[in-house]
């Protein structure tokens, strides 16, 4: 281990056992232990995600072509 991690498990260690659990169970829950795209996102981006399946969910969709289309004129470029 690094100084670093010597020092954090040596801190933590100090911590009443409920607390090492409970810190344990926040790192587990928040992904930190994590190497995926979902776990880099920011909260913020986590709303947008939420927010943007529920508009899925209730049908609010764009037909993909429509979508490329709006894009290609809004940019000047021509779709294949």
């Amino acid at each position: 281990m690094t100084k670093t991690q010597t020092q954090i498990v040596e801190l933590i260690a100090q911590l009443p056992l409920a607390e090492r659990r409970e810190l344990i169970e926040h790192v587990q829950q928040t992904g930190l232990l994590d190497d995926s795209f979902y776990s880099r996102m920011t909260p913020e981006q986590r709303a947008q995600l939420v927010e943007g399946i529920a508009q899925a969910e209730r049908g609010e969709v764009v037909d993909g072509n429509q979508a490329f289309d709006r894009l290609a004129e809004r940019f000047n470029f021509k779709r294949p």
